[in-house]
């Protein structure tokens, strides 16, 4: 069978091979260390896939990979904070995709890595879950224009002080829910998913290989190194963001 028919024109047997086993290891890293997996993959696809199509692909890319970890550990999911996420999530997509192509996003990428910045360093206030329903709208308005704005939720969670494994299947979930909105909204401003959907569904089978494998590790290691390595990725997406941010102007 020939499954360069089943690929976009634009995708190689060779990168569509690269794509799947980049997910399986940000599959993998999202689980074992609860972020760094999403701006991973939006690295990798940023050589494989064009421009236009970027981040709506990464959207149901990282749909799929987020769900999984929900799969493999509901029992620890926090299910209070779901519900006003998910209405803020909704609010940010419709004013995410309505200022898709007329906002700076080096004004975003830049207040995203500041306000991590202040959560690592600063005398950040001690957020309550009744936050929630704003970093679901701010998160998913940002994330509809720079792609991964898993640190910045993850930034939110880590004042709730969940153990490991509850913080990431947490922050998984709701993940799911704000890659679901974003990928319906670029569904009903016609992006053409549908030449995508071979290469992405093997991408996400193998992804939940990733995810099984890292709760492993979380599981027998995530004690000793969560914390710091949260921190540490924290940082660098941080660093990087600004720096993207403030390039042009360089």
């Amino acid at each position: 069978m020939d499954f360069s028919s089943l690929l976009p024109e634009t995708i190689s047997i060779y990168a569509a091979v690269f794509l799947i086993i980049l997910n399986l290891i940000c599959s993998f890293i999202s689980t074992a260390l609860s972020l760094g997996g999403g701006i991973l993959m939006l690295v990798g696809l940023s050589f494989v896939v064009p421009p236009l199509a970027l981040i709506p692909v990464h959207g149901i890319i990282q749909l799929g990979s987020n769900f999984a970890r929900i799969f493999v550990s509901v029992k620890d999911l926090d299910k209070s904070v779901i519900l006003p996420f998910i209405i803020g999530s909704l609010i940010g997509s419709y004013l995410g995709v309505n200022i898709y192509e007329v906002l700076d996003p080096s004004i975003g990428q830049v207040g995203v890595g500041l306000f991590i910045l202040y959560s690592i360093f600063g005398k950040f206030p001690k957020l309550g879950k009744k936050y929630i329903f704003f970093g679901g709208a701010v998160s998913s308005t940002l994330s509809m224009l720079f792609g991964a704005s898993g640190p910045l939720i993850s930034a939110l969670i880590k004042n709730f002080n969940f153990n490991p494994v509850k913080h990431v299947v947490t922050h998984g979930s709701l993940m799911t829910f704000q890659h679901l909105f974003k990928s319906l909204a670029f569904f009903f401003i016609g992006f053409a998913f549908e030449e995508y959907i071979f290469l992405v569904g093997l991408m996400i089978l193998v992804g939940f290989v990733g995810t099984y494998i890292g709760k492993l590790v979380l599981v027998s290691k995530g004690e000793k190194y969560f914390k710091k390595v949260l921190t540490f990725i924290l940082l660098f997406g941080a660093l990087r963001l600004i720096y993207v941010g403030l390039e042009p102007y360089l």
